[in-house]
């Protein structure tokens, strides 16, 4: 089993010159603060880092804000640093590890480094897609503003994934294990390229049976006066390759254009972040109160603020380095897709044009194929089926030996024993919340209560809290932390509230994480209790000069990964 715990978070916003620093217990958490103090901001700030976007907004949040988050995974820790739609990961010394700037960059380096191998389906093409973090969270925290009720809403973009949830809640309960998920793939990954070859066959045996009609073993396929009309297909056939290159070369000029242009942009950026640089090396030496201007002579006050905006302007420069960089990979790839679909027609347009040629010549089609015979054409399309088979029989061989390696992994007798402690762990959790006995006979993992009034909140933390108990087995694939944002919802009332506190508090297995976010302080014992007072003020001014000294050298080596990446190159020519 694999721990994941949440370490510690900082929050940092230049703009506003406020900042803020929370620790966790590694065991249970506390965070108390009445509406508006900042409560599932600081929540969803730590899932919004490591690549899952929680439901709901971040109330009066400055977009500029910076995040590291310290985790812990088995006995290595680790930094995830995020800014806008930039993620770096660092090692406990603060080396840099990886950087990314969309979510798909994100999401390898997430589920490589937590070994998170779950392959889901996409809802767009039915294709096999990697799990991200998004679902790897999803069972362990309650939102606030999609968790509570009887649909999955946790987090943003699940729609994605084509039902998602009985997958997920089978991975991290092991009723499939992660095993499972591996040879699944591998099983997709051959039926893709099965299917494909099934497709080649048809189409080959189509292909014979077409030519073994028309071309008879006794004569040749064609006579001299049908093969006029061959000269005349083929050439139409030249007049549209010679339109379609026509406009693939126009395409290509334009696309050579934006990418000359975003190289120039990133060159003059860069240009310009040189002298930032050395600006601000000499804004930092400088012992003098006063600068003067090397041109005009103007006397100049050197405050913090200048300072201050003078980085700011620095760090605006990275960011537009590297969304420029990410645009101009962007462009390349279709440069590069519209230069191989030219190259392409070109070289049809030269196999049609040779073949035109050659018949034009003393080579008469009637004269190739009566010298060929039919019986060669056959043989050769005997040959390719034959191959075709070979490859078929060895990939169905591959697909039964892993249907049988599933099989094994889905034991029914452990599933049964999964199921039972489930079913048991959401009776006796049910009870301890002052909820009437159900009957759990027929209950799945993905049974999710819909009560309405004070006992929906209480059903669906039972059935939550049934999951974790499943979870942290021994069998379990993780111990991750449990989340849960503001238990007192749809009118619970004040003395099931308490009831609710005190099962967190007690009942919850020992070995979890657990970061519970109430109103109102408990007496009920949490190993560590963050107090939120000021509405709208989580982020404080107090803080801000300790954290942008922890938070500032992050941020300064993912910019610099970010702008150092590879410069897009391409070859100039348009062939």
């Amino acid at each position: 089993m694999k721990n994941f715990r949440f370490k510690s978070i900082w929050l940092l916003s230049e703009r506003q010159q406020r900042a803020r620093k929370v620790t966790f217990s590694l065991r249970k958490t506390l965070l108390v603060g009445m509406n508006h103090t900042g409560k599932s901001s600081l929540i969803k700030s730590l899932f919004i880092a490591l690549g899952a976007r929680p439901t709901g907004d971040l109330d009066q949040w400055s977009d500029d804000t910076a995040v590291v988050v310290e985790i812990s995974i088995g006995d290595q820790d680790y930094f995830v640093v995020n800014q806008m739609s930039q993620r770096a990961l660092f090692s406990s010394d603060g080396t840099i590890k990886d950087v990314a700037t969309n979510a798909t960059e994100w999401g390898t380096i997430f589920t490589e480094l937590v070994g998170y191998n779950l392959v889901l389906t996409n809802t767009r093409d039915q294709s096999p897609v990697s799990a991200d973090a998004r679902t790897f969270f999803l069972p362990f925290y309650i939102n606030q503003d999609g968790s509570w009720l009887s649909t999955w809403s946790t987090f943003v973009g699940l729609q994605q994934y084509r039902q998602p949830i009985q997958s997920v809640l089978e991975y991290f309960t092991r009723v499939k294990p992660a095993e499972y998920y591996e040879l699944s793939s591998r099983k997709t990954i051959r039926q893709t390229t099965l299917s494909g070859l099934r497709g080649e066959e048809r189409l080959v045996k189509d292909i014979r049976e077409r030519v073994a009609k028309t071309v008879p073993l006794d004569g040749p396929k064609t006579v001299p006066e049908a093969f006029n009309q061959d000269i005349d297909r083929l050439t139409d056939e030249m007049t549209k390759l010679n339109a379609q290159q026509e406009q693939a070369r126009n395409a290509l000029v334009k696309e050579k254009e934006l990418l000359d242009s975003l190289k120039l942009q990133i060159d003059m950026a860069r240009h310009a972040l040189s002298h930032y640089d050395h600006d601000a090396e000499y804004l930092q030496k400088d012992t003098h109160e006063v600068l003067v201007c090397p041109t005009c002579h103007a006397e100049h006050t050197k405050t913090f603020m200048d300072i201050l905006r003078h980085a700011e302007d620095a760090r605006i420069l990275r960011s537009l380095i590297a969304q420029l960089e990410k645009d101009a990979r962007k462009a390349t790839e279709i440069y590069n897709a519209s230069r191989a679909k030219l190259r392409d027609l070109d070289d049809r347009y030269s196999a049609v044009s040779d073949i035109l040629e050659t018949r034009r010549g003393d080579v008469r089609l009637d004269d190739v194929l009566r010298g060929m015979g039919a019986e060669t054409a056959l043989a050769a399309f005997a040959a390719e089926l034959g191959d075709l088979k070979q490859k078929i029989d060895q990939l169905v061989l591959e697909i039964e030996g892993i249907d049988g390696q599933l099989a094994a992994l889905t034991d029914a007798k452990r599933t049964r024993g999964i199921l039972k402690r489930f079913r048991s762990s959401y009776e006796a959790a049910l009870t301890s919340l002052n909820m009437p006995p159900v009957d759990t006979k027929r209950m799945k993992l993905s049974s999710r209560p819909d009560l309405s009034g004070s006992g929906g909140p209480r059903s669906i933390l039972a059935y939550y809290s049934a999951l974790w108990k499943t979870c942290v087995e021994d069998d379990g694939s993780y111990a991750l932390p449990v989340v849960i944002d503001s238990p007192q919802q749809q009118g619970q009332d004040a003395s099931n509230l308490p009831v609710i506190i005190k099962y967190i508090a007690d009942d919850l297995p020992s070995k979890m994480q657990v970061i519970l976010a109430v109103e109102t302080p408990t007496t009920y014992k949490f190993d560590k209790t963050v107090t939120l007072e000021h509405p709208y003020q989580l982020l404080r001014p107090d803080e801000f000069s300790e954290v942008s000294d922890f938070v500032r050298p992050f941020l300064d080596r993912m910019s610099s990964r970010l702008v150092e990446r590879p410069e897009t190159t391409t070859d100039p020519t348009v062939s």
